[in-house]
């Protein structure tokens, strides 16, 4: 197989990663939000492989998360948002690994709490913030705890990028 072919292959089952990993989800009672454990899927693949692994699985399997989720209304949103972050995260995540997770995490908790204000109403904006800190925290400590073990074990089968 081509390294085109293979590119876009590793893509897709990474994606599809992050829409298993956002389906593992708790919803926020009283308004259309969900906690999911998404977040460390996009940032591994973010500091593993770079910003256009982490922007297009982050976006692109976050949305189809929120698809398939019934929430619809939340897909290009996410598509944005988790897309910029992945992207962030990436491009960052070559040189200093927790400051890019940290620009990672405002990028998605300012975009998510703006939108939830937009559409629900700004008394649902702190609910929005709340669970996305707790979700990028727990996100961010399972990349990092996970990180050094799948670089050591995928070395040489798949792109990783160099540190």
């Amino acid at each position: 197989m081509d390294k085109k072919a293979r590119s876009v292959a590793l893509g897709a089952i990474l994606a599809s990663t992050v829409t298993v990993a956002t389906m593992l989800s708790i919803p926020v009672p009283g308004f259309r939000l969900y906690f999911n454990l998404g977040e460390g899927i996009i940032y591994i693949v973010a500091l593993m492989l770079g910003p256009t692994y982490g922007a297009a699985c982050g976006g692109i399997g976050a949305c189809l998360g929120d698809l398939v989720l019934g929430y619809p209304l939340w897909a290009p949103f996410t598509l944005l948002i988790k897309g910029t972050e992945g992207y962030v995260t990436g491009k960052i995540g070559r040189d200093h690994r927790k400051t890019a997770i940290l620009c990672g995490a405002l990028v998605m908790i300012t975009g998510y709490s703006t939108m939830a204000g937009v559409l629900y109403g700004w008394k649902a904006a702190p609910f929005e913030l709340v669970t996305d800190l707790v979700q990028t925290g727990i996100g961010a400590t399972a990349a990092l705890l996970l990180l050094p073990i799948l670089e050591k074990r995928v070395k040489g089968s798949i792109p990783l990028r160099e540190k």
